[in-house]
């Protein structure tokens, strides 16, 4: 029932993505080809699939597991033992995020003089680093507004000593670093840290993932200032591999990602978790059917949707103009915010915390818009050629303000939720996109093609500060309206009681 569920997500994901196509083939913007369309259809199929199934198994591995492992760290209440497994989990959980690994394909699809093992790692690091922290921010009560901010700042002061050949990977890194693996191991862990610590309150779950996600920004923007410029990358022809090469080559890929999680979960059971065997056996089972899901989601998304995102890219640069292709970007990013399944959630918190005064339909325009503004503003970036520093920089100098003024629980949500929207659609579709304009009209593919997954994590951050700003401002005049009909009932009391008493 649960895969039914899944599945029926996935094919609205899906056929939102096919209606845009057919929109564009019907209006001539792109011509048929038959061998991409097969290709297309193929890894749409696959895709859908693959997700279906990779999501419906999680609940029976990656899930429970990562429940049993805050469960056990919960009794051993060892601080130190905490903060070395979530370095461990930031780690391996990092490596094995399907986003982390399609982002990296298509940088090495572009870019083959990377390597993919260094590139991981870095990820890996830079999460598990920034997990120890987010875990200090709670045993030492430390405000999650300032930590943010110094993080940001810190960030920003190295980007001025980094390539920009490096901006779009390293604000990309941190948009894919915390998805549908990495974030329910950090929720358990949470959990069990907060029970460490007396006094931690629900507010204390929320703005984890807001601090992780900056960890993989900074790794790739030291690695930037330690190796340097890279060679401008102007030109780049899809190889349109065989199906069985696809195939095999997300075999390994998957194998090689999921293993180290595996491993560590057996060396766990080992010497500190101790559940039945029976339940031991699930749990693996239960890996190898993500493991199947995984294979056939990155297989459809390498072997067709990478594919027609270039062909479409190529197509809008050289048949459209300029403004048809800005505001094909909004009505792409529109429909991107009802492809992600997790935005859901995200929508149904914001109702849940505001008792209902921010209704869903609500928050899912304000989120469309935002997300919307954010792919055209990356169309708008490459046409012209400007750098990503001049968006992000005032992005989140706007939301580190907002961060300080709206109440607590949005500002921890809204950083969370900013990996949400740059999820799979994002970097499976949207980038091979830019990357196909940018190589229609010969500009460099690295520096203005990657970027538009971090600018697209934006987007829920300011737009759920924003409604958190318009919440406040309703909830104090509702307050002062209370003040004031409570003042006016007391002089009406008094009122009362001086006639009363004049009568008497």
């Amino acid at each position: 029932m649960n895969f039914i569920k899944q599945f029926s997500k996935s094919l609205i994901a899906v056929f939102a993505i096919l209606m845009l196509v057919f929109l564009l083939l019907l209006l001539g913007v792109i011509e048929y080809n038959s061998e991409i369309f097969g290709r297309f259809f193929i890894g749409a199929g696959l895709l859908a699939l693959g997700q279906s199934v990779f999501l419906t198994a999680i609940d029976e591995s990656v899930i429970k597991a990562g429940r049993a492992i805050g469960n056990s760290i919960m009794r051993i209440k060892n601080i130190w033992i905490v903060l070395l497994f979530g370095f461990i989990f930031g780690f391996v959980t990092t490596i094995a995020e399907p986003d982390v690994q399609v982002l990296v394909g298509e940088l090495l699809d572009i870019n083959p003089l990377m390597s993919s093992f260094l590139l991981i790692s870095i990820f890996g690091i830079g999460a598990g680093l920034l997990i120890v922290l987010a875990f200090i921010r709670i045993l030492k009560n430390l405000k999650l507004k300032w930590i943010l901010l110094f993080l940001y700042a810190i960030i920003f002061v190295l980007a001025t000593f980094c390539p920009e050949t490096y901006f779009g990977l390293a604000f990309d890194s941190g948009g894919v670093s915390t998805g549908v693996i990495t974030v329910p191991f950090i929720l358990s862990l949470m959990i069990g840290i907060c029970a460490i610590r007396s006094g931690s309150g629900k507010d204390d779950n929320f703005g984890a993932a807001a601090i992780i996600s900056t960890g993989p920004i900074i790794a790739v923007l030291c690695l930037g200032i330690i190796l340097g410029p890279t060679d401008n990358i102007v030109s780049y022809t899809p190889e349109n591999a065989a199906f069985i090469t696809v195939l095999i080559d997300q075999i390994c890929n998957v194998v090689l990602a999921l293993s180290p999680l595996i491993l560590t979960f057996l060396v766990m059971q080992f010497f500190l978790l101790k559940i039945p065997t029976k339940s031991v056996v699930k749990i693996l089972i239960g890996f190898l059917i993500v493991g199947i899901g995984l294979i056939c989601f990155l297989t459809g998304i390498y072997y067709g949707f990478s594919t027609m995102g270039i062909f479409i890219g190529n197509s809008l640069a050289l048949s459209s103009s300029q403004w048809f292709v800005i505001i094909f970007g909004f009505f792409i990013g529109w429909a991107l915010v009802f492809t992600e399944p997790a935005i859901i959630v995200l929508v149904e918190q914001i109702e849940d915390v505001t008792t209902g005064f921010l209704k869903k339909s609500t928050v899912f325009v304000t989120l469309a818009c935002g997300v919307a503004f954010a792919v055209s503003l990356a169309f708008i970036r490459i046409f012209y050629q400007i750098s990503l520093w001049y968006f992000l920089l005032p992005f989140y100098a706007i939301c580190i303000i907002l961060n300080f003024i709206v109440p607590k629980i949005f500002s921890s949500i809204a950083f969370d939720g900013g990996g949400i929207a740059a999820g799979t659609m994002a970097v499976a579709f949207i980038l091979p996109i830019c990357v196909g304009i940018c190589n229609a009209f010969g500009y460099d593919i690295i520096i203005y093609a990657f970027g538009v997954v971090g600018l697209v994590a934006t987007a829920p951050i300011l737009a759920v500060q924003v409604l958190g700003l318009i919440y406040m401002i309703n909830k104090n005049k509702k307050d002062k309206r209370a003040i004031i009909n409570l003042i006016k009932e007391k002089a009406r009391e008094r009122a009362n009681e001086n006639i009363q008493n004049i009568n008497n």
